[in-house]
């Protein structure tokens, strides 16, 4: 459950400007779709890497903004979340490599977007194949003094066999070229932030075909059992496949 109780007085480094952000108590991350590089679709809470833009022009990550206060309620402005049209913008403007990162994993979200709906429109002509293919194996033959029994027709369950295919993935030079950057500022990463990033970066190099290097990725992180996320990476590593996939908790 997401909770919020008044305001944080935040600063920015940059020029000192102040701004009114909700104070968050508790976060829910929820979502109707999870996808291996990171992306949720349906989600309580932003994916936009906490990138902002203050008013003086400069780009900014709420993490490094300063707290200056609490307070019930505030006039002071809000900062807006920056547009897919600024990140080129923000890319070549960025103070510190933390800015760049933040823009260009918005940047790899944004352009796997197009392949996201392939894949959506890819798996539900299969699923509907495979139910009108099951339903038509399991008519319902109930009789009138069945029906007037209310006894119930046959239910659906997805075979255990069905076919689970989708589209392949070729990356553009533009995302190519967005990846390979982002894999570069990842990989420089060492000791504690670049076991917190190392499930990006391995995604990263699976989505480029740099197997090898995306399995030494996971090797840095910390195994879960109940990790979703990183047991698909590691499946689709093993199976040499490059295309970003979907999942639900």
């Amino acid at each position: 459950m997401t909770m919020v109780r008044g305001v944080r007085i935040l600063a920015a480094s940059c020029c000192g400007a102040q701004y009114a952000l909700p104070n968050y108590m508790s976060m829910n991350f929820s979502a109707f779709e999870f996808w291996t590089d990171g992306w949720r679709d349906g989600s309580l809470m932003p994916n936009d890497e906490g990138l902002r833009r203050c008013q003086c022009g400069q780009f900014v990550l709420l993490k490094n903004l300063v707290e200056v206060s609490t307070a019930d309620d505030s006039t002071l402005p809000s900062l807006g979340h920056v547009s897919t049209e600024q990140l080129p913008e923000c890319i070549a403007s960025a103070a510190s490599d933390e800015v760049e990162l933040a823009a260009r994993i918005m940047v790899w979200h944004h352009l796997n977007h197009s392949y996201r709906e392939r894949y959506r429109q890819h798996r539900d002509a299969e699923e509907a194949a495979t139910k009108a293919k099951w339903l038509a194996a399991h008519p319902d033959n109930r009789s009138w003094w069945d029906k007037l029994r209310k006894r119930k027709p046959p239910s659906y369950i997805r075979p255990a066999n069905s076919p689970f295919t989708y589209p392949t993935f070729e990356p553009t030079p533009e995302q190519q070229q967005n990846m390979e950057r982002l894999s570069t500022i990842l990989a420089s990463r060492d000791g504690e932030s670049l076991r917190w990033n190392a499930i990006p970066l391995a995604e990263l190099y699976r989505e480029q075909g740099r197997y090898e290097e995306a399995q030494r990725a996971m090797d840095a992180v910390e195994k879960r059992e109940d990790d979703v996320t990183v047991r698909l990476i590691s499946r689709l590593i093993k199976e040499r496949d490059a295309a970003p996939m979907r999942y639900r908790m």
